[in-house]
């Protein structure tokens, strides 16, 4: 075959029950072999096999051999594996070598092929490097370090288990990892007689651990089980497993296993102590998690269990079945917790949440109540709309958050109001959450009541808004908004429709004007025709440009609302000179503005717009003669 050849060569005499064997089959390769390919299995290595022999089947002669230099099972290697068999006076010796994970493997056996197939064998590892060995099978952090050693011993009758005895020893077991240190405190020993299994006492110490284990189990009768585990282990131990994690406090056990074989009981408890999880990825972080969750034949109690989640509190209570079936009921209830969810928008919010079903399907629902909006300091509205593209995401691998149903009303207390130096918004939710955990889906509408943009330097007052979730499929918001602003004395009116990735948007003015020169207006502050008639110098253009790339800075930097400098803006001279306007928007309700022409001394102009509520507002000027004048506004649509 394509695999290799072998040769083989075979005489037997029926009468007599002789036989006479030779075989040899050098060099097959694995891979190539017809049911590694039909069921589409990661070997690879080449088969060295040979055999030769002669006898009866009442009494065999045999010697056997296979050898595999090296193989390598997805992508896990094994090598200088070499197993031999000889068979003679109606017994057989076994042996086998091998080098696995960086550690040498031995075992060796005899057994008598008579009677009760009379046994003796044994399995010896020299010290395994914990960290060559988990990584065959998962992850493992950079810097993490242990090892072990394995020696097992079998004898006995092979036809009789209730006669055999079996006995293993694990001489060395520690691990290392940073600033973790955890290991056995002395060779942990199991042993195995008349059908039972039995744990002799153990301990494993550490940094901030100390467990003890022992116990027996039956594997046949009707003996009693009994195991048990107590002690307290450090929750940093966590890091190992997950290196982004952030974790502390101590998880304490008392667990006693017992009833019978065919119905154990399971009863104890588990004390969790100041637990503290968190990771840099993760929108939300747990502290100071408490509680106990006491265990009791086929169910685990969730009782007293709480923990300070976002600066608010998260209390769970429930119970969840582990017989027949894993089956849970837990309740969630939270105050005032702030999540940093979706990026850019911190939420303080109460929940009162349930969660129920198996792990083959489950569902959480229930309330979640917005109490009040922040942006973070990094908010940037256009990352912002790009989370909400319509893009199809690619998906990823079915895991066990896509088998959790979500059902969850998420509304708001009353009116929310966040701010940042260049946006700030008003208004309230009535949303649903939908979908699975794995790919919420969130439905419903959200009004804006009021709100401002400042966006080159143009202040935008929002004239009305909403946004609907429609799509029962995916997070897609719609936008219908309308925002207004003042240029050169036209009243600008802005209209945005669609989705945050494919706006249509439209303009009107007060005095008409067309949509070219609204566009010019809010672009360069001139209409079209004002900037064909404009003579700027090629010098004025360049600082311009300059000019504006140092205020973008400067604002960012100070946290301003806007910043502007015009060096094409002057005083009475002929020169070109700077006019320098700020805008700082105090509260949501107060912003505050300061312009001065540098080439004119005493020219500042200071102005304080108060919004009252939503139909009233005020405005207080200082003029650069130092009068005051004060205005009143009453709004209102038609």
């Amino acid at each position: 075959t394509i695999a290799g050849a072998a040769t083989t060569n075979l005489t037997f005499t029926p009468k007599t029950k002789a036989y006479k064997l030779n075989l040899d089959a050098p060099a097959i390769v694995l891979q190539k072999l017809h049911a590694v390919q039909a069921k589409n299995l990661a070997i690879n290595g080449t088969l060295n096999i040979s055999a030769s022999g002669q006898g009866t089947l009442d009494n065999p002669q045999l010697n056997a051999s296979v050898q595999l230099p090296h193989l390598a099972i997805k992508d896990k290697a094994i090598s200088g594996l070499k197993a031999e068999v000889r068979m003679a006076n109606k017994q057989a010796d076994l042996s086998l070598d091998s080098q696995v994970v960086e550690a040498s493997v031995r075992a060796r056996g005899h057994i008598n092929l008579t009677g009760d197939y009379e046994a003796d064998a044994s399995f010896d590892t020299s010290a395994v490097p914990l960290d060559a060995l988990l990584a065959a099978y998962a992850t493992v952090p950079q810097g993490f370090k242990g090892q072990t050693e394995v020696h097992a011993t079998i004898k006995g009758p092979l036809k009789d288990k209730t006669r055999l005895e079996a006995h293993l020893t694990i001489p060395t077991l520690n691990a290392s990892y940073q600033a973790l240190q955890i290991g056995a405190v002395k060779p942990i020993r199991a042993d195995y007689s008349q059908s039972v299994v039995t744990l002799q006492p153990a301990e494993i110490r550490g940094t901030g651990t100390s467990l003890k284990i022992q116990g027996s189990v039956p594997l046949a009768g009707n003996s009693v089980p009994n195991l048990t585990a107590q002690g307290s282990i450090d929750a940093q131990i966590l890091r190992i497993a997950n290196p982004d994690l952030q974790s502390s406090g101590t998880v304490a056990l008392d667990v006693h296993a017992s009833g019978s074989g065919k119905a154990p009981q399971l009863h104890g408890q588990v004390r969790l102590q100041n637990i503290s999880v968190s990771t840099t990825t993760a929108p939300i972080g747990v502290q100071n998690l408490n509680g106990a969750l006491d265990i009791s034949n086929d169910r685990v109690q969730i009782s007293n269990v709480n923990a300070d989640v976002g600066g608010g509190k998260l209390t769970a209570a429930g119970s969840i079945a582990y017989r027949p079936s894993l089956q849970f009921n837990v309740s969630l209830q939270g105050k005032s917790v702030r999540l940093r969810y979706p990026d850019g928008l911190r939420t303080v919010l109460d929940s009162n949440l349930a969660w129920t079903g198996s792990l083959q399907g489950s569902n959480l629902n229930g309330r979640v109540l917005i109490g009040s909006l922040s942006f973070t300091p990094d908010f940037d509205l256009a990352s912002f709309g790009d989370q909400f593209s319509t893009n199809a995401a690619t998906p990823a691998e079915p895991g066990f958050a896509d088998t959790i149903g979500l059902q969850i009303a998420v509304q708001s207390k009353g009116t929310l109001s966040a701010n940042t130096s260049q946006l700030s918004i008003e208004g309230d939710a009535d949303l649903r959450v939908g979908g699975t955990a794995a790919n919420p889906v969130i439905t419903g509408r959200t009004d804006l009541n009021s709100g401002e943009l400042f966006c080159r330097n143009v202040r935008y007052e929002l004239q009305r808004g909403v946004i609907t979730f429609d799509n029962p499929n995916q997070t897609s918001p719609v936008l219908n908004v309308s925002v207004s602003t003042i240029v050169e004395q036209y009243n600008l009116t802005i209209d945005m429709r669609g989705h945050f990735d494919t706006l249509t948007v439209s303009y009107s003015s007060d005095p008409p004007l067309s949509s070219a020169d609204i566009i010019n207006l809010i672009a360069r502050g001139k209409t079209t025709s004002e900037s064909a008639a404009s003579s700027q110098s090629t010098d004025s253009m360049v600082a311009s440009q300059a000019v504006g790339q140092v205020s973008g800075g400067l604002q960012k930097l100070a946290g301003l609302s806007s910043l502007q400098i015009d060096p094409l803006l002057g005083g009475n001279n002929q020169n070109p000179s700077a006019r320098i306007a700020l805008q700082q928007r105090v509260t949501k309700n107060f912003l505050f503005t300061f312009s001065t022409d540098v080439s004119q001394p005493g020219s500042e102009l200071v102005q304080g717009d108060y919004q009252i509520n939503k139909r009233w507002s005020v405005s207080v000027t200082r003029d650069q003669l130092g009068g005051v004048s004060v205005d009143g506004r009453f709004h209102t649509k038609f």
